[in-house]
């Protein structure tokens, strides 16, 4: 398997291009699509870790620039993991390696209503497969950038506990964003899906949940086992977190 890393906002310059886009309107661009009520799953209201540390990921699309979100997870002191194609577009006719890259990656811890306590924060860099496309393989670990205060991922949002060799069978909790102004949990027993690359867990959350986090134990301070990366009307798919997505997560945190 072959890792691949892609540097985003790098520079100071970037940084403050990409923050200035998403703070400017970008935000509330997507945010005029967001459900408000009639949600497809219950709104999370236990509090907890998790409130704080899952939030939307929001990027321009590299195909056609269009902006839209995704959710996702801070794991490490400054590490967050999404799906990867929530930071990757296909190119129609072409192969996963060559996709095309989006732009203005930025995180919301904590989102809701249209921003997030602890503000947004740029990507450094994304860290990921090559072959993304491959079942196991949709997953990326996004290298964050401080935040405008100087202040970590982790000293603004905490870390939520991350585990890559969890198996299924217990009951597992299902954070997401499916274009909704807040975040929505739903949960149900976890079972393996397509050979071993995938975990299930019988509910539907839809468009805007992929990267949403798998939790085992405590829904408000669980641990997170894999990462939501598509669905059906009755079940939603995750990346099982192995020993590849181990290693792009210890490529994040240590560079």
């Amino acid at each position: 398997m072959t890792t691949v890393v892609h540097d985003a906002a790098v520079t100071e310059a970037d940084r403050r291009s990409v923050d200035a886009y998403w703070t400017g309107g970008g935000i509330a661009e997507v945010a005029g699509a967001d459900a408000t009520d009639h949600l497809v799953q219950p709104a999370w209201t236990g509090g907890g870790s998790i409130a704080r540390t899952v939030g939307r990921l929001f990027a321009s699309s590299g195909v056609d620039g269009g902006s839209g979100a995704c959710t996702a997870t801070v794991v490490g002191a400054r590490t967050v993991i999404t799906a990867g194609h929530c930071v990757r577009t296909s190119v129609e006719g072409s192969t996963a390696p060559n996709a095309a890259w989006d732009r203005d990656l930025y995180f919301v811890p904590g989102y809701q209503g249209g921003s997030g306590p602890h503000g947004g924060f740029t990507v450094r860099r994304v860290w990921m497969a090559e072959d993304w496309e491959t079942d196991g393989r949709d997953v990326a670990m996004l290298e964050m950038n401080p935040g405008a205060d100087g202040r970590t991922i982790a000293d603004a949002a905490g870390v939520q506990p991350i585990s890559f060799t969890a198996q299924p069978g217990a009951v597992g909790h299902f954070f997401g964003y499916p274009y909704t102004d807040r975040v929505l949990h739903c949960t149900g027993a976890t079972e393996r899906g397509i050979g071993t690359a995938l975990m299930r867990i019988p509910c539907h959350m839809g468009v805007g949940s992929s990267g949403g986090p798998y939790l085992l134990g405590d829904p408000a301070a669980g641990t997170v086992v894999a990462v939501n990366v598509s669905g059906d009307a009755t079940t939603s798919y995750g990346t099982a977190l192995g020993t590849f997505a181990q290693s792009l997560y210890r490529k994040s945190e240590h560079g």
